[in-house]
């Protein structure tokens, strides 16, 4: 029982309250600013459909940055799945083998960021970043710049459908950031990931297998990239090569929000879906106040930062509490 408890803890810690106090207070603010503007079914509603590419890609990231890595590629993979997913479709492929094949491809892509970090040594930052230009280049050349558009409308629906009145797109995203979720929490293959981001050199003494085990979380990564590029594409109806550029930052920006560290072993899925919450609703607000749209990406790097400073501070402080 003291054991269930501990682990229930670690996803419904402190964070998770300050988390869940920041947006009520955000929103109560917002709905005091703009009366019968910002609390509306109409503006939520845009808000879950804009995070809900957020959500896969933040997850994802989550269990690369527990494991003490991170994914630089996640834009341009989204950008690829769309891209491979529409094209496949305009020449006649099936829409569910077009989708699968673009989800298998993202996952592929993450599997090669795993290589290279986990076989041939690479510092995460340079593997992913070079993915990143590798891939994004190859979506330009493939397209020429061009959008990939008339697909029908079996593709479309994937996103624009719902049930219950809530959209497709949001439905899958909860579903499969749930599903992780219940994964970091249940299975011991992703428990062992915790410790690996913590101590290396001592996961590696236990007899984990981290050199495989970096290379699932990165291929999870991808995965979910992939899908976020199927679903961002059947919600716009094109593939684009131009897709999720500077979606990283926001995908790594709500995960340590959320309660993951640069450092590794340490992340928590239910602060990640909050912390997507987070951003979205500050980038809402931040555009109903007449912000410029484009601004959306500076507001992610602040809250990044500050969230950084947040975690090196608590460091300091539990470093001297030891001490």
């Amino acid at each position: 029982m003291n054991d269930k408890r501990a682990s229930l803890g670690k996803y419904f810690d402190g964070r998770v309250v300050t988390l869940v106090l920041l947006v009520a207070a955000i929103t109560i603010l917002m709905s005091m600013l703009l009366p019968g503007k910002f609390f509306t079914a109409s503006n939520f509603s845009g808000i879950f459909t804009s995070l809900a590419f957020d959500l896969l890609l933040s997850c994802g990231m989550t269990v690369v940055l527990i494991l003490g890595g991170v994914d630089l590629s996640v834009g341009a993979v989204v950008a690829f799945s769309g891209i491979l997913s529409t094209t496949l479709i305009q020449k006649g492929v099936p829409v569910v083998p077009s989708v699968l094949a673009a989800m298998a491809a993202g996952a592929a892509v993450g599997c090669v960021n795993g290589v290279l970090v986990a076989r041939a040594g690479l510092a995460p930052f340079i593997a992913t970043l070079g993915t990143n230009s590798i891939v994004r280049g190859a979506c330009y050349v493939a397209t020429s710049g061009y959008l990939i558009s008339g697909l029908p409308e079996s593709f479309t629906n994937i996103s624009r459908a719902s049930i219950f009145g809530v959209p497709m797109m949001i439905l899958i995203s909860l579903l499969c950031a749930t599903g992780l979720a219940v994964c970091l929490f249940k299975l011991s293959l992703f428990k062992q990931m915790f410790l690996i981001g913590t101590s290396p050199s001592t996961a590696l003494l236990s007899g984990i297998p981290a050199a495989r085990l970096k290379i699932v979380g990165y291929g999870i990564s991808g995965l979910f990239a992939g899908l976020t590029g199927v679903l961002m594409s059947s919600r716009y109806g094109m593939g684009f090569a131009g897709y999720a550029v500077g979606f990283e930052s926001r995908a790594i920006a709500a995960a340590v929000i959320g309660g993951a560290v640069m450092a590794g072993g340490e992340g928590n899925m239910v602060g990640t879906m909050l912390g997507v919450m987070v951003v979205a609703i500050v980038n809402n607000a931040f555009i109903m106040l007449n912000g410029p749209a484009e601004a959306q990406y500076a507001i992610s790097g602040v809250m990044l930062i500050a969230a950084l400073v947040v975690d090196r501070l608590k460091g300091k402080r539990k470093r001297k509490e030891r001490v």
